[in-house]
């Protein structure tokens, strides 16, 4: 990220139009969940302690178009950062173009 100088200043208001605008959309990836998640497997399911998620996102799972995929964030049972589907319990992280993880950045923030 590249510094801003102090003295520059503001961009002006453009109203609700400014808020239609997009930002790009992440690249999704999905994860193993047995990387970012504590949990064993039983009877061939790989069991995960109940995680509370920091909530939900404007993103949707690749696989289940309806479903806004959950923000959970590195504590307790979960290794790492990472966008949960509660519909089909894939784990995501989310990537910017260039590849960089937008997450771990993130999770450097809190």
């Amino acid at each position: 990220m590249n510094p801003v100088p102090a003295a520059s200043p503001l961009p002006a208001y453009q109203g609700p139009e400014r808020r239609k605008q997009r930002s790009p959309g992440f690249i999704l990836k999905e994860l193993d969940p047995r990387e970012v998640i504590d949990g064993e497997i039983i009877e061939g399911q790989y069991v995960t302690p109940d995680t509370e998620a920091a909530g939900y996102m404007r993103e949707h799972c690749p696989y289940c178009p309806e479903t806004s995929l959950q923000l959970l964030l590195k504590y307790r049972h979960v290794r790492r950062t990472h966008l949960f589907c509660e519909h089909c319990t894939r784990c995501f992280d989310a990537l910017h173009p260039d590849g960089s993880s937008a997450l771990a950045g993130a999770a450097l923030t809190l």
